[in-house]
């Protein structure tokens, strides 16, 4: 495998792992506006910590690809 299709590949891969994180944090906000009157704060704050994360997670992979991108185009 070229050096162009490795880093192709993990370009790939990561954008795959950014929009899952976007989507656990759809999921999340959605879950927790509809059920914050049914379930304990204990929970709610599970489900914002949980948000926080996959943000977190979100910003390192877009700069991830970013990155990737950078050195997509020096090569």
């Amino acid at each position: 495998m070229s050096k162009l299709d490795r880093i192709k590949a993990d370009i790939s891969f990561h954008e795959k792992m950014f929009f899952a994180a976007l989507a656990v944090i759809v999921g999340l906000i959605g879950w927790s506006a509809s059920n914050f009157l049914n379930v304990p704060l204990f929970i709610l704050l599970l489900a914002l910590s949980g948000v926080m994360g996959a943000a977190i997670f979100g910003v390192f992979q877009y700069r991830f690809i970013k990155n990737l991108i950078r050195e997509l185009e020096d090569a």
